[in-house]
């Protein structure tokens, strides 16, 4: 397997937050979010407001009663997160892991959606292009980027979207699974799609945790990270997944594609049959749906992240085909499996090469076309 291409489709930078001030557009910098301690407590403060609960913790432990404060919520490995600033280091855990070519996903920046005003959203989005910019730059072959825009006012998403597909950098779209209140099927988001479409840059959606926007399971986790965390990955794709399908978003825009990320492939053929009972039963609900299900996966328009150590890889392989299935590392944060996912996924002996081939690289070039 040493001549093949790994591609990982779903890594992460540890993006500083001091960017949000030292790479703003200066008219907003006064403007920029700022973290503070009040009584101990970490707030974030935008514009003069104060957002006590940004981030959700999930200190309570299962079975018990009250939060347990030293109960850490991890992020970053602790000793991965300096591949996470500094590009450098994290070539050298490329090599060490065999990773050829790295896209790369913040770990924050996609909360910048609960900036009320979107102005200073897109302005703090950019202030993150440039940072990531600087950061791809280090090794422009090895180091590309998801772009974020603005879903609230699709317009300016869209604006922002064709202003930064020109950079060396821009792979994908990253997309949050709903926009405030709004599912993906909303038509409301179509000028992002049709954007998205004349650049040939693939959607990739990617939920967040315990954080904006917040996931299904947030609030149904009674404040227990282990649930909060188990839940929030697949619950955002499974309604991104059946929005996107059933919302008819694919037919609209027959040539978009979309990533499914950081949930796994375990529970996708269930889904996506279950997809199917409901829109035989409930067709009138599914109006905009011209094809079956899986019918989007096959005609190349579904692409999906597996975890290098699931046990349901070769099963759901073996439903949905070798041709939408991608290998991602989730590098530098606490649940990778760093440094042996990519000898996770070459090791197993229910893979045929091609089947590894393509889940280690050939699909993401199949999804993210600027890297061919």
């Amino acid at each position: 397997m040493s001549d093949v291409k790994v591609i990982d489709s779903d890594g992460h930078v540890a993006e500083p937050w001091e960017i949000y001030r030292s790479h703003i557009d200066p008219e907003f910098r006064d403007r920029a979010p700022r973290r503070v301690e009040v009584a101990g407590e970490r707030r974030v403060v935008v514009d003069g407001t104060s957002f006590p609960d940004f981030v959700r913790y999930g200190r309570r432990p299962l079975g018990v009663a009250g939060e347990h404060a030293e109960l850490a919520r991890p992020v970053q490995r602790p000793d991965l997160g300096e591949g996470g600033q500094d590009p450098s280091r994290r070539l050298s855990d490329m090599d060490a892991e065999g990773i050829s070519v790295a896209v790369l996903f913040p770990s924050g920046a996609s909360s910048m959606c609960a900036v009320q005003d979107p102005k200073l959203e897109a302005a703090l989005y950019r202030a993150y292009h440039r940072w990531l910019g600087d950061y791809c730059a280090k090794d422009g072959t090895r180091l590309s980027g998801v772009a974020l825009v603005v879903g609230r006012d699709a317009s300016l998403g869209a604006a922002e979207l064709n202003r930064i597909a020109g950079e060396p950098w821009v792979v994908g779209v990253l997309m949050p699974a709903h926009v405030g209140e709004r599912n993906l099927d909303d038509l409301s988001l179509d000028p992002i799609w049709a954007a998205a479409q004349d650049a040939d840059l693939p959607i990739c959606i990617h939920a967040a945790c315990g954080r904006p926007p917040y996931a299904l399971g947030t609030d149904e986790s009674s404040d227990n990270l282990f649930m909060m965390h188990a839940m929030a990955h697949p619950f955002e794709q499974m309604r991104a997944m059946a929005a996107c399908i059933g919302g008819g978003v694919l037919d609209r825009f027959p040539q978009l594609r979309f990533a499914f990320l950081e949930a796994g492939v375990g529970w996708i053929p269930w889904w996506l049959d279950r997809l199917h009972e409901h829109a035989t039963g409930l067709p009138g609900h599914v109006p905009l749906m011209r094809r079956e299900p899986m019918e989007y996966v096959k005609a190349g328009q579904v692409f999906f992240s597996c975890e290098s150590d699931e046990v349901m890889l070769e099963s759901a392989l073996e439903y949905l085909g070798e041709n939408c299935v991608m290998y991602a590392s989730d590098y530098p944060h606490w649940d990778c499996s760093f440094p042996n996912s990519v000898r996770l996924i070459t090791g197993r002996t229910g893979l045929d090469p091609a089947m590894k081939n393509n889940v280690l690289g050939g699909n993401a070039l199949r999804l993210y076309t600027r890297l061919a």
